[in-house]
């Protein structure tokens, strides 16, 4: 199958790349070509241009068809529409990468794919992230676009620049002896597996009836943080008191830990056949063996700064008002 992936050597097209080259696809990267390029030595077509370019775009992809589109950084409606133009009836299927923050506040859990979409332009990310799906689907129903839209919750795993799992693996790898969860870590925020989502993506493409649909992508299993924690620890085999604080006090929630429900149904996506073959447990052993061979000073993004491992004032929170939970 001749696939083109627009973006794809940061972060999931780190996962999703090797796979499709190990089931013996022919690829091309489109992107803007500003980070090493993670394959050299593979056979990889790449095709360097802004995606915002759209005489660029057009001119780079004049005459090229395919029998699939990834589209790993489609931002909005804009761009959507750019890119249903350059490629109406030059792909048999397009795949959209989106994201569970295009759902409209407030969360019904699970969040379905039929739920509210954001209409909030204060939500950027989300509402243009919602505009971009609206125009895909627009143009499947007028005159047939090849659409298929995965919607993803918050995504760790090697590669993430994010480093969403960061705050209790270092604190572990550090030998910490206690951590502070806020209200005990009973949020539960929805998460999945890069690996798996590459997996997700190329099992769509096996689909032909995923045309037109949408899919929310996920863990089988949704955990609170407290229980990410707890599997962490015996990944790692170490002992940590547990400490819950009302979150008002805690001095810096870490991104996965507010104390709420946000989950979406994967149901729509296993009724398909789709399995995953990384479980949360699996995966998160993964993630701590990448982590462990990161720089330890990269601390990265509004998601992991120094604040998050201030471990004299967590140490001060805890005397003053930690409740010991184990």
């Amino acid at each position: 199958m001749r696939i083109l992936i627009i973006g794809g050597t940061r972060f999931i097209g780190r996962h999703l790349v090797p796979l499709l080259l190990d089931e013996g696809h022919d690829l091309t990267l489109l992107n803007r070509g500003t980070r090493e390029f993670p394959w050299p030595e593979a056979n990889i077509q790449q095709i360097l241009c802004d995606r915002n370019d759209t005489p660029g775009l057009k001119e780079k992809l004049t005459g090229l068809t395919y029998d699939a589109v990834i589209d790993m950084v489609l931002s909005d409606g804009t761009q959507a529409k750019d890119i249903i133009e350059l490629l109406q009836e030059k792909c048999s299927q397009y795949v959209m990468i989106s994201t569970l923050s295009a759902y409209a506040p407030p969360y019904q859990c699970p969040v379905r794919e039929e739920d509210p979409l954001e209409t909030n332009t204060a939500n950027a990310y989300g509402y243009h992230k919602a505009q971009a799906e609206e125009a895909l689907m627009a143009a499947y129903r007028d005159h047939g676009f090849p659409a298929t839209i995965l919607r993803l919750p918050a995504v760790y795993g090697e590669y993430d620049v994010q480093i969403r799992e960061k705050y209790y693996i270092k604190r572990i790898i550090d030998q910490r002896t206690q951590i502070l969860l806020p209200e005990g870590g009973v949020g539960a925020v929805h998460r999945e597996y890069a690996g798996n989502i590459a997996a997700q993506l190329a099992f769509l493409l096996t689909k032909p009836e995923t045309i037109g649909e949408v899919y929310n992508s996920g863990h089988h299993r949704v955990q609170t943080y407290r229980a990410l924690v707890e599997d962490a620890l015996a990944v790692m085999d170490h002992k940590m008191a547990l400490y819950s604080v009302p979150a008002p006090l805690h001095p810096a929630v870490p991104d996965l830990a507010w104390p709420m429900l946000m989950f979406q149904s994967t149901a729509k996506l296993e009724a398909l056949g789709w399995q995953e073959p990384f479980t949360p447990l699996k995966a998160l052993e993964r993630t701590i063996a990448w982590l462990r061979q990161e720089p330890d000073e990269i601390i990265a993004t509004h998601r992991n700064k120094e604040r998050h491992f201030d471990y004299a004032k967590e140490d001060e929170v805890i005397a003053a008002h930690g409740v010991l939970l184990r």
